[in-house]
């Protein structure tokens, strides 16, 4: 296989690439595509979010230490 027929060279080509669509990351990402000239791709985890507690705000407490919408890392404190 050459390179002009490989998969990659069809691929998406990207200036940048922000991991994690969090309250960072999609300021981030919104500024940097505020530039015409730039490709920005956004990567987030997981599926779609279907979960009606993910959209509205007193949902929040149904959320925490559910698995369908939380990873459930424990932290331990610094010594």
């Amino acid at each position: 296989m050459d390179e002009a027929t490989s998969p990659l060279s069809e691929a998406p080509v990207y200036d940048y690439i922000v991991i994690g669509a969090g309250s960072a990351g999609c300021v981030l990402a919104n500024r940097l595509s505020a530039d015409p000239t730039k490709r920005v791709l956004l990567l987030e985890a997981g599926g779609r979010d279907t979960n009606p507690w993910i959209h509205i705000p007193v949902g929040y407490f149904k959320t925490i230490n559910n698995p369908a919408t939380d990873w459930c890392f424990k932290t331990a404190p610094d010594p």
